[in-house]
């Protein structure tokens, strides 16, 4: 039943599965000391609405899958600047399915 997540600044990575189906998670805030992301971290987060990145350098993900089935219209925010760092890292979303923001 969580709904949202603010992971808590000082965590460096996310481990594999950490909230791998987690359905009624609508928005996650990933911190920027975050530096890996590993494999089905996010997968099957079908409620995710909104997946927010802190780190100006985007995290090494480990593979294609820590994001697998998240919804289309879920919106990817990462820091002003660093949108084509982001679409163009390895292991991330498209940015033809889904929609990437500056904030």
């Amino acid at each position: 039943s969580l709904a949202s997540i603010t992971i808590p600044s000082g965590v460096t990575s996310i481990s594999a599965s950490a909230f791998q189906n987690c359905y009624s998670l609508a928005s996650i805030t990933i911190p920027s000391e975050v530096t890996s992301i590993s494999a089905s971290a996010f997968g099957y987060c079908y409620g995710l609405a909104k997946l927010r990145f802190l780190p100006t350098t985007p995290p090494t993900v480990a593979n294609s899958n820590a994001f697998n089935s998240l919804p289309t219209d879920c919106v990817i925010s990462v820091p002003t600047g660093k949108k084509s760092d982001y679409t163009g890292a390895t292991n991330y979303p498209d940015s033809g399915t889904y929609t990437y923001i500056e904030e």
